[in-house]
């Protein structure tokens, strides 16, 4: 394993990449998305209180999981 200037590893960076990834493809793939129940029914809920469709109260959430992992990755 081959090491940054910063210490860290760049499998783990790699690892952290792929996963930013396949959140991304999710993000494009929000209407197969499907989660267990009791996060279903949140969403559901969710979704009604604020009168939006379902992939509306998805895709900010993982938006901002993406932006915050970049940021961490930055830092």
């Amino acid at each position: 394993m081959t090491a940054r200037s910063d210490g860290r590893d760049l499998s783990a960076l790699d690892e952290v990449r792929l996963a930013d990834i396949r959140a991304a493809a999710m993000l494009r793939e929000l209407a197969s998305m499907s989660f267990d129940a009791s996060i279903e029914t949140a969403l559901a809920e969710a979704a009604a209180e604020m009168r939006v469709g379902r992939s509306d109260v998805i895709r900010p959430a993982l938006q901002e999981w993406l932006a915050m992992r970049r940021q961490a990755l930055l830092e």
